[in-house]
């Protein structure tokens, strides 16, 4: 009985080895099917990559010289619309200096006007002054003569009432 445990074993390891070495063949070749299945997906992916990046820079490509033309496109409105406002402006810039000296003209010819009325206000003032002025005088002085009228008579009544001719002397009493 103690041969069986020997010889079972080595028997069985005899039988196994073969499966063995068919099992590890057949797991050798999947595994360099794999190696060569990784290998092929990774140059299709590879190949893919490729693809994908020369269509991603022909699209950037694209989109750049797309963005470029809208910015020229851009700055070409930009530049017109600037030349028409600075037209526009030029174009004000001349209208309004034409109505300040229009109007600056008016001014002047409107402060020589009121310099004029000015002067001739003052001289109808100076004028109604003198008018008045020779008015007044005469009754001024005719105020004055009167006053002065006043003044004579009313010296020339006090002495007369302090004269004695003015005032007989009280005839004498009866003598008894």
């Amino acid at each position: 009985m103690n041969k069986f445990y020997l010889l079972v074993p080595a028997i069985l390891l005899v039988g196994f080895f073969p499966l063995y070495r068919a099992a590890s063949t057949k797991m050798s070749a999947a595994e360099e099917a794999k190696k060569e299945q990784a290998v092929l997906t990774a140059k299709t992916e590879e190949a893919r990559r490729h693809e994908l990046d020369l269509k991603a820079e022909a699209d950037a490509r694209a989109r750049q010289e797309e963005r470029d033309a809208q910015e020229r496109e851009r700055d070409a409105k930009k530049k017109t619309d600037y030349t028409d406002a600075m037209r526009r402006l030029t174009e004000e810039r001349a209208t309004y200096a034409a109505e300040a000296a229009k109007y600056s003209a008016e001014a002047a010819t409107l402060e020589k006007q009121l310099a004029d009325l000015r002067t001739q206000k003052e001289t109808a003032s100076r004028e109604a002054f003198e008018l008045t002025r020779q008015v007044e005088l005469p009754k001024i002085e005719r105020r004055t003569a009167e006053l002065e009228v006043q003044r004579t008579y009313a010296m020339v009544a006090s002495r007369v009432a302090a004269s004695s001719l003015a005032n007989p002397p009280a005839p004498a009493a009866p003598s008894r």
